[in-house]
């Protein structure tokens, strides 16, 4: 996958469109105070932990100290966007935002 395609993959997050905010531990990360992570950096090697079924079926791993474009949902929940395309969940402890969208802040739902 081009880096334009991963770009446009990350410019589909539903967070540039809508975040939800609220005392619920779903609500958006308040340590991002509005804006949506464009890139972030891997504090460690993070690799799927969905079972693969299939032994021809690579496994899904992001490498330490590199740099993601990611995806991210309304909620705050972010994915690093692979290289071949596809997309790894990641939990706050394993990353460092490193770039943040310049877009407009978004509509946020209470």
């Amino acid at each position: 996958m081009e880096e334009k395609d991963i770009i446009e993959k990350a410019l589909t997050s539903p967070a540039l469109q809508r975040i939800f905010v609220g005392d619920s531990r779903n609500a958006y990360p308040a340590r991002y105070r509005g804006r949506v992570p464009r890139k972030v950096v891997l504090a460690k090697q993070v690799k799927s932990d969905l079972p693969i079924f299939a032994q021809s079926v690579p496994e899904i791993v992001a490498e330490k100290d590199v740099e993601y474009f990611v995806w991210v949902n309304s909620y705050g929940a972010v994915s690093a966007i692979l290289p071949n395309g596809q997309t790894l969940g990641l939990i706050p402890s394993e990353f460092d935002v490193t770039e943040w969208h310049d877009e407009m802040p978004p509509q946020i739902t209470r």
